[in-house]
């Protein structure tokens, strides 16, 4: 123990932190005596830098080299120390790749970049189709036959979900190991001309840089449809990959695969388009037929008329059907479409006072051909607000317009406004030009039964999808607030992150919608203010039933007159004290203070400890009403054991549809949990509460506790 002692008295003061890393890596590799090497390993754990994190993970991969069952523990103890302190995150992984990053990658295969969009599903997701394809492909990624890469930012993304999903200790330990197996591309944004990209987003152009930059074979990546734009043919989505690769997944045919991948998107777009083109009649043409405008009026006619002297000269015509009155204006600009809204808006005056502003319109081409339609988006404000209209024309001219003047019947006559039901291929072509606002809108015959339909991060605020189909959909961190979803078909749709407030989910189709790692339905990082529920029941257990409780209480509207109906039984007094019975208390002090009433009642051993006092004293000074029951009388209410039972109520008064109840029930040693939506539920758990509650004794705060709940027994 000589050498111990030796090494515990290093003079840290005099001897640079470096040297002392140094000495204490020299002398674990030469070191075997076990407990020797399990005090080096201890005083490594107090240096959370580069060499010592690489050196306590390499130990960590091959504990069955250590035979002493306590220098196992000191490695997991060190490592766990080191990648668990603050300073540890993704920054300071970015800044030390060299020392993370394989060193001896001389690998054949090709070289792929893989989005990590993909890695995340194939990291976090149950099995879905879509997380088997980003497993199959994750599964050459790990035998060898593709050499992965990864974008700094895709990197980055992945450590701030996984630590927001789970912490921060176990997001530095998964970076660690996506750096022992995945390169890691880096460019720099001043040396990427944007101009090349005017229809990407930046997130797409930086990979398509990284994949020149790097000589790679090409990129799969679950957002295919966004590198459209980019003009790099060599994109595919996991399902078109492993569709063209087939059996053979040797190098060379993966390598072969990528390079044929932009024509095979494209020949799949394509043919995708044309059943959509096909199947759908064309829709407006009552509209274009009469141009009605709104109290009584009509767009008579509109000119253009373009010169050699850069100007446009437009002119709009504006009739009344009953008396024939007519208004007639022009406007000379450099713009087609600013000549003829401007003369439009001058007509428009002698019927309104015009206030609107025109914020964007945007094109977005559906058919390829010289009369292929395109479909435009006109966003106006008026007093405040955003009116969002879409019109598709085979004729440019006439969809810029048309946008407009629909915009302008919603702003100045919203009761004479009947908003279109918009197609397919409008929703989704505008969503691929990095369109993302579409609130207010009417999809609701739309059909994305589609596994790479895309809708993330869009704005569908009040959107009708009822009886929509959007199977399979990416709703990723959507907002839907409002929006009316019943009868819709949500079946394997992707909701994560999404703002499911007010919306109506009445009779929507929520089979495998996934939202989270657990594969829960609508209650994990979904906001679900007074959304109108379906009839669904979820079978859910353990921590994770009152982590969504949680943040279903968390959502509870203050103004819709809600209420707490809870039970708790209370054969553990400590529970409360624990770090989940804390959150959990959180939650209910959170709700008292938006006064929201909650009512408990706590089934008690047959003498309650000091401990159970302090914490039913402690509810009832809160606001909490209180009361309780003997272990033993509970056993036989209404025909119901309660002694085994802890059960929560939310019940909105105002959307009674809501309303939700959750429970868990003892079976001896096995558990039975679920949060339910369902009325029927709801209804019967609310009257058993209320046949408990009669029975029990009911506590005040001005009396002494002890005394109220001295006859508990009797």
């Amino acid at each position: 123990m000589e050498n111990t002692e030796l090494l515990c008295e290093i003079p840290t003061s005099v001897t640079p932190r470096a040297d002392i890393i140094n000495d204490l890596l020299a002398q674990l590799d030469n070191e075997q005596d076990s407990d020797i090497r399990a005090e080096i390993i201890r005083k490594l754990g107090e240096y959370p830098e580069p060499q010592v994190i690489k050196k306590l993970w390499d130990l960590r991969n091959n504990l069955e080299n250590e035979s002493d069952d306590f220098v196992q523990y000191e490695i997991k103890l060190s490592l766990h120390k080191v990648t668990n302190h603050p300073s540890i995150n993704i920054d300071f992984f970015l800044d030390n790749l060299e020392v993370f990053q394989s060193k001896d990658n001389n690998s054949q295969a090709p070289k792929v970049l893989i989005d990590a969009d993909l890695i995340e599903e194939f990291l976090l997701r149950n099995q879905t189709t879509l997380n088997s394809e980003a497993t199959r492909v994750m599964g050459l990624v790990l035998e060898g036959k593709i050499n992965p890469y990864i974008g700094e930012m895709g990197l980055i993304k992945i450590w701030h979900n996984i630590k927001n999903l789970k912490s921060q200790e176990y997001a530095n330990l998964l970076i660690i190991e996506l750096l022992s197996k995945i390169n890691v591309g880096q460019v720099n944004l001043k040396d990427i001309d944007l101009e090349k990209y005017p229809n990407a987003n930046l997130k797409t152009a930086i990979q398509v840089e990284i994949a020149r930059k790097y000589s790679l074979a090409g990129i799969i990546t679950i957002r295919d449809r966004e590198f459209i734009a980019s003009g790099y043919p060599f994109v595919g989505s996991p399902s078109l990959f492993l569709q063209f690769l087939g059996k053979d997944t040797s190098p060379a045919s993966i390598e072969r695969t990528l390079k044929n991948l932009g024509k095979a998107a494209m020949e799949h777009e394509k043919e995708k388009l044309n059943q959509l083109v096909e199947n759908e009649p064309q829709q407006n043409l009552f509209f274009e037929d009469n141009l009605l405008l709104f109290q009584g009026w009509k767009i008579e006619n509109f000119e253009i008329l373009c010169a050699n002297n850069n100007l446009t000269a437009a002119t709009v015509i504006l009739c009344n059907t009953k008396t024939q009155k007519r208004y007639t204006e022009s406007a000379f600009k450099k713009g087609l479409s600013d000549a003829l809204f401007t003369a439009f808006n001058e007509a428009l005056a002698h019927l309104v006072e015009v206030k609107h502003t025109l914020k964007s319109i945007y094109v977005a081409n559906l058919t390829s051909g010289q009369k292929g339609y395109v479909t435009v988006k006109a966003v106006v404000e008026y007093d405040g607000k955003e009116v969002i209209t879409i019109h598709t024309h085979e004729n440019i001219l006439k969809a810029y317009f048309f946008a407009y003047v629909k915009a302008m019947i919603a702003v100045y006559a919203p009761k004479e406004y009947h908003p279109d039901i918009h197609r397919t291929e409008e929703l989704t072509y505008l969503h691929k030009i990095g369109e993302r606002d579409f609130r207010g809108l009417n999809f609701s015959q739309v059909n994305l039964m589609d596994g790479e339909a895309n809708l993330s991060d869009a704005k569908l605020m009040g959107c009708n999808f009822s009886q929509a189909n959007l199977s399979r959909v990416n709703l990723t961190n959507a907002d839907l607030t409002g929006a009316d979803l019943s009868h819709a078909n949500l079946s394997k749709a992707n909701l994560t992150g999404a703002n499911l407030s007010k919306a109506n989910l009445t009779g929507a189709n929520l089979t495998d919608v996934k939202l989270d790692e657990n594969n829960l339905t609508l209650l994990d990082g979904t906001i679900l203010t007074n959304t109108i529920m379906p009839e669904i029941n979820i079978e859910i257990s353990g921590e994770s039933r009152l982590e969504k409780v949680g943040q279903l209480l968390k959502h509870i509207d203050p103004k819709s007159q809600s209420r707490i109906l809870a039970v708790h039984s209370m054969t553990d007094s400590i529970w409360w004290d624990n770090p989940l019975g804390q959150k959990f208390w959180e939650v209910n002090e959170e709700l008292i203070k938006r006064e929201i009433s909650i009512q408990r009642v706590f089934i008690l051993p047959e003498a309650p400890t000091p401990k159970h006092l302090q914490v039913i004293q402690e509810q009832l000074n809160s606001g909490i009403e209180v009361a309780c029951i003997c272990q033993e009388k509970a056993k036989d209410i209404e025909g119901y054991r309660w002694d085994d039972t802890n059960l929560l109520i939310s019940e909105n008064l105002s959307v009674p549809r809501n309303s939700f109840t959750a429970r868990r029930i003892m079976h001896g040693q096995t558990e039975t949990h679920y949060i339910s939506y369902q009325t029927r539920v709801v209804e019967t758990d609310k009257s058993i509460f209320n046949a408990l509650w009669e029975k029990s004794e009911k506590l005040s705060t001005q009396a002494n506790i002890q005394e109220q709940l001295a006859n508990l027994n009797t």
